[in-house]
């Protein structure tokens, strides 16, 4: 099988993973369950990724490896960096609601499963650290704010505002707005 095919072999197998977690959960996750909607045999997974929970982590690390692909792919612009962080996650689309649902669903993985809380953790650390060097790049005077304290503050709050729409206690044009007066507020 050439690089390609595999390529797309695999993409199949995350989005199924991904599909059965967003609609039913990571227990509803089995090698035969991901083969049916991946479209390859159980032993290609088996295969390649041994045992269920290697796949589960897999899929997890690729959602991961995604969203920062997507993120290399935006402007040099600290401003629209900052904003695409904070905002990209909320549940205001079909689409943002399925990947908020996924992540959640890894989020309470992680409390007994060690390396998927190894790899959310170090990807929040790595949020946060990005954050602050994009709010360090802004146009305020470096001692007008602290960097580290303001990054921690949205991201919080941009996880309490997913929560809050993923729930349907807000609208996702509520979030947004909420969000961007909070980074109009920074002068972002």
């Amino acid at each position: 099988m050439g690089t390609r095919d595999a390529d797309t072999g695999r993409q199949s197998i995350m989005l199924a993973v991904w599909q059965l977690i967003a609609h039913h959960g990571i227990e509803a996750v089995t090698f035969r369950r991901v083969a049916e909607r991946a479209h390859v045999s159980v032993g290609r997974i088996q295969h390649h990724y041994g045992t269920r929970d290697a796949l589960v982590r897999a899929a997890c690390a690729a959602m991961i490896e995604g969203a920062h692909a997507q993120y290399q792919e935006l402007p040099d612009d600290p401003s629209a960096r900052l904003k695409h962080i904070l905002l990209h996650a909320l549940p205001d689309s079909p689409r943002a609601r399925f990947g908020a649902s996924v992540w959640h669903a890894y989020l309470a993985k992680s409390v007994d499963d060690a390396e998927i809380s190894r790899l959310l953790a170090e990807t929040k650390r790595g949020t946060e650290d990005e954050c602050v060097r994009l709010i360090k790049l802004s146009t305020r005077p470096p001692g007008d704010i602290d960097a580290r304290i303001a990054a921690r503050r949205l991201l919080a709050l941009a996880d309490g505002l997913t929560v809050r729409v993923l729930i349907g206690d807000l609208s996702g044009r509520e979030a947004h707005e909420l969000l961007e007066s909070e980074l109009a507020a920074l002068g972002r």
